[in-house]
């Protein structure tokens, strides 16, 4: 029989509990405005691992968080993660994985297991780290302190400390790919405003010759450069090319480039253009560039209005289209050597050609033979020809725009990001 004393008992204990209760969600309060405060993951997991210990009454403990399509230890306490892969469960996985892919928690007691090192195992509580939307991991907890198996007010404030821990790393990766677009956004920024201090914001024709071009820039900043230097009032360089890479070292390099390229030819005027190819080559291979996935592809060419011939010189960019008025047809231009800073002292070759009235020389960058057709078909080097040749009687100008008006018909329907940046030069002798 029940007394007074009894239930003033029981009470005081609910009473007690009740209060413990409320202490600790006060406690994970403030546990949950710490951990969501702090934007780096590196930070919050052992915090979340040193709060899970603590509230649990946990002997070691261990996180681990995909990456890679795959769990990896990110914060321990005590425990080796390769252990935690021993601990098959269910489906063919261990513990973590299972708790991971299902979501769900998953408490065992009075295990009597023992490890190889003779740690005995009793007791684990295993969670997933997870929002409404996404689940990042899974916590391991092995043994309590006071030899107990995990209980349900465990599992409760565990779980409730986890949501935080999920909230905290959803947080973290907002604000890293924040950070990593504005950096992006940035470096684009740079590059562009390299490549526009470089490119020719206006095109004076030269002494004989009508000159046009213009550069199409995709979502990225690419490494298309070209430049027309006068040296007197019968001669001319030409000069397009292309970095193989983008952002900023595509425009770095290509601002090294145009810098030697006009540097050479303020100095050495007479030089031939497979010299020129050679000189740039061998200070981009020595003094540039470091890195063997990036080169440059150049083509040169220099007009003498006098001995009415022009040579040029293909380094490993698209050969030249050149147009010859009095034949009526297109030849290509592909004397010259391989592509530029990469292979220092390589020869490089020069071709020439007469030049008359109506003759035309058409360069391009690569972004405009690989522009895609919603059924990914590349523009193509027969589709620039046939433009060229469809287009002759227009002005250099207006040819470059209407370059790109083909371009555009024909990549009607294409993911915009497939589109890559290029540049159209044309030169027509009057």
């Amino acid at each position: 029989m029940n007394t007074l004393s009894d239930y003033q008992a029981r009470v005081a204990e609910l009473e007690y509990t009740l209060e413990a209760k409320n202490a600790n969600l006060r406690d994970m309060a403030i546990m949950g405005s710490v951990l969501t405060s702090i934007h780096e993951i590196e930070t919050v997991l052992p915090v979340v691992m040193e709060m899970a210990i603590g509230l649990a009454g946990a002997e070691v403990g261990l996180i681990m968080l995909e990456s890679g399509d795959e769990l990896r230890p990110s914060a321990s306490w005590g425990i080796n993660h390769e252990f935690a892969r021993t601990l098959m469960y269910q489906d063919g996985m261990d513990l973590p994985t299972y708790c991971f892919s299902s979501g769900e928690t998953v408490v065992l007691s009075e295990l009597g297991l023992r490890t190889d090192e003779g740690m005995s195992i009793q007791s684990i509580i295993a969670l997933p780290i997870k929002t409404s939307e996404k689940c990042f991991g899974a916590m391991l907890l092995i043994n309590k302190t006071n030899g107990s198996g995990y209980s349900d007010d465990d599992k409760e404030i565990l779980e409730l400390l986890l949501n935080f821990a999920a909230v905290a790393i959803e947080n973290s990766n907002l604000i890293k790919d924040k950070l990593d677009r504005l950096k992006i956004e940035q470096e684009m920024s740079i590059a562009k405003q390299i490549q526009e201090t470089i490119l020719p914001q206006d095109i004076d024709d030269m002494p004989g010759a009508e000159i046009g071009a213009v550069y199409f820039p995709a979502r990225e900043v690419g490494g298309d450069f070209y430049g027309i230097r006068k040296l007197d009032d019968k001669r001319f360089v030409v000069i397009l090319g292309d970095v193989s890479n983008k952002g900023v070292p595509a425009a770095l390099v290509m601002s090294a480039a145009d810098g030697i390229i006009k540097s050479t030819l303020a100095a050495r005027p007479e030089i031939t253009v497979s010299e020129l190819a050679s000189t740039v080559n061998n200070l981009l291979c020595n003094e540039i560039i470091k890195d063997r996935e990036m080169f440059v592809t150049l083509f040169f060419s220099k007009f003498d209005l006098e001995a009415k011939k022009m040579t040029y010189c293909n380094a490993g960019h698209l050969p030249g289209l050149f147009w010859s008025d009095e034949a009526r047809e297109i030849c290509e231009l592909a004397v010259g050597g391989p592509i530029i800073g990469q292979f220092a002292d390589i020869s490089f070759e020069q071709g020439e050609r007469p030049i008359n009235s109506g003759d035309r020389l058409f360069l391009f960058t690569d972004g405009l033979t690989e522009a895609a057709d919603s059924n990914n078909q590349l523009f193509g080097r027969e589709r620039a020809e046939q433009v060229f040749s469809a287009e002759i009687g227009r002005p250099p100008k207006e040819f470059c725009l209407i370059v790109k008006e083909w371009v555009d018909r024909f990549a009607v329907g294409c993911a915009e990001d497939t589109i890559d940046d290029f540049t159209i030069l044309q030169v027509r002798m009057e």
